[in-house]
């Protein structure tokens, strides 16, 4: 790591943990347990995925306001975008129904159209 990391606090499982007796006529079953952890991230690395992210999000606002201008005579005023940082430092889009976004934090990012003068 080039700077000092960026910590990133996320959730981490384990399966370390047994259960006696637990569900399945008397086998041992894992239990799944978690816990935030803090995680060093390269800003380096948390940069580029940052910008890489943001240039494709820019591309879907430009071909959405295309597309409406174009096809609805409509004009794109607003976009809200959450944004996840992983412990590995990669930036993602999270959908509205991800099961993967499940008990996850994330940064909302909202953009509105400058107003004109």
């Amino acid at each position: 790591m080039s700077e000092e990391p960026i910590w990133i606090v996320t959730r981490e499982d384990s399966e370390d943990e047994t259960i006696e007796g637990g569900k399945g006529w008397g086998e041992d079953t894992a239990k799944k347990v978690s816990a935030l952890m803090p995680k060093p991230v390269d800003p380096e690395k948390l940069k580029y995925e940052w910008n890489r992210t943001m240039r494709v999000v820019w591309q879907l606002i430009q071909e959405a306001e295309k597309e409406a201008s174009g096809n609805f005579g409509m004009q794109l005023d607003e976009v809200t975008l959450a944004i996840e940082i992983n412990g590995k430092g990669q930036v993602n889009i999270m959908g509205a129904c991800s099961s993967e976004a499940n008990g996850k934090g994330a940064i909302t990012l909202k953009f509105k159209r400058a107003e004109s003068k």
